[in-house]
């Protein structure tokens, strides 16, 4: 069975009681990220357990959690940045 893009979710979960979080995820770059730091990690972030449509999930502390905006870039920085990219063309 094929899961639409709706049903491909990203769930973090954590509560105030417990150090540690749950992220679910079915993201492909999120996945490799997360089995990364597991490789890297093994003591502080764990896969533990993943299901039959491709769906992984992860342990980690909720310190390792951010919410960050996005950066936002000067119009001289936005030239810099766009000229160093007409370099790579």
């Amino acid at each position: 069975m094929k899961l639409t893009n709706m049903e491909r979710e990203t769930i973090i979960n954590f509560n105030e009681a417990e150090r540690t979080a749950n992220i679910y995820t079915h993201n492909p770059v999120l996945k490799a990220q997360l089995q990364e730091l597991c490789r890297k990690y093994p003591d502080q972030v764990r896969q533990t357990a993943t299901n039959a449509w491709g769906g992984l999930t992860f342990e980690l502390s909720k310190k390792w959690l951010r919410v960050k905006p996005p950066c936002v870039l000067s119009p001289a920085q936005r030239a810099v940045l766009d000229k160093m990219n007409q370099k790579r063309k």
